[in-house]
């Protein structure tokens, strides 16, 4: 069966988009959708949805879950810097995260999507959200395509969105006549931080930690069957560890010297790809 036009929505598809699909899953009913994907939406937000009119099995639905949540001393860092307390009250918190997939379809063409979901508010009050235009874009969590899907993919590994700044403090030896004392080295700016797997030897054994275990990567989902779901989640919490600057204070931070905390920083996740 020759691969037709995708339906839904995606950040670097050439094809047609058609808004009201994505209106459609928005409201939780729509003729086109399995009912499976209506379980899956509803599963998550709480909301018991039924499918309207019968199935589609001439529809594959992928579809992108955000499992993630935000280490508590990590936001409690941004309360003491001045965010808002009642942002991290907000029912349902995760961190923002971006994927991006590679769709290919029976005849070879294939469709490069991007996913975004999470927070766009949890971020240090002094950031103006309005400089990251990744970070303020409407979440999109779900596409639809019309059969034949032979593969989908990840073109690259999950980037969640840091929302401290973090330094990188090294000390200073001094000399006989005065003490060791740090100084900061570097200071990286909240950004998004694509997730790097594990370093490993030739036989597997792990090296050193990072954020992805290498038993988690995540496999493509081959020829998922029209009518079908597959579902790419990241779970995981996203933390940072915290060091001394030069002026005494406890920062989101590490000494340059602490190796596996710079490799750990920002958190451990993994990947799962299924199909229903």
């Amino acid at each position: 069966m020759k691969a037709t036009t995708p339906i839904g929505w995606s950040g670097f598809s050439p094809l047609a988009v058609l808004v009201a699909v994505g209106l459609c899953v928005a409201l939780g009913g729509c003729d086109a959708f399995n009912p499976a994907f209506i379980d899956f939406v509803g599963t998550r937000d709480g909301i018991d949805v039924q499918p309207q009119g019968p199935p589609s099995p001439g529809h594959v639905v992928i579809a992108f879950r955000n499992d993630t949540v935000f280490d508590e001393a990590l936001l409690q860092s941004l309360i003491n810097a001045g965010l808002d307390t009642a942002l991290t009250e907000v029912e349902d918190l995760r961190p923002r995260v971006r994927i991006q997939l590679l769709i290919t379809f029976v005849n070879g063409e294939q469709l490069q999507i991007e996913f975004n979901d999470g927070s766009s508010t949890i971020v240090h009050p002094t950031v103006d959200v309005l400089n990251f235009p990744d970070l303020t874009r409407p979440e999109q969590d779900n596409i639809v395509v019309q059969c034949d899907v032979a593969r989908v993919e990840l073109l690259t590994l999950p980037a969640v969105f840091a929302p401290v700044f973090f330094e990188t403090i090294r000390i200073d030896p001094g000399d006989e006549n005065t003490a060791p004392f740090r100084v900061e080295v570097n200071t990286a700016d909240p950004q998004f931080v694509v997730l790097r797997q594990d370093d490993t030897d030739q036989f597997g054994n792990t090296q050193l930690l990072r954020n992805i275990d290498i038993r988690d990567r995540p496999a493509p989902a081959i020829g998922p069957n029209c009518g079908s779901v597959v579902t790419i989640t990241l779970s995981g919490t996203l933390r940072s560890s915290f060091e001394i600057n030069e002026f005494g204070l406890l920062v989101p931070g590490v000494l340059n010297t602490d190796f596996r905390a710079i490799s750990a920083y920002p958190g451990r996740f993994g990947i799962t790809v299924g199909i229903r």
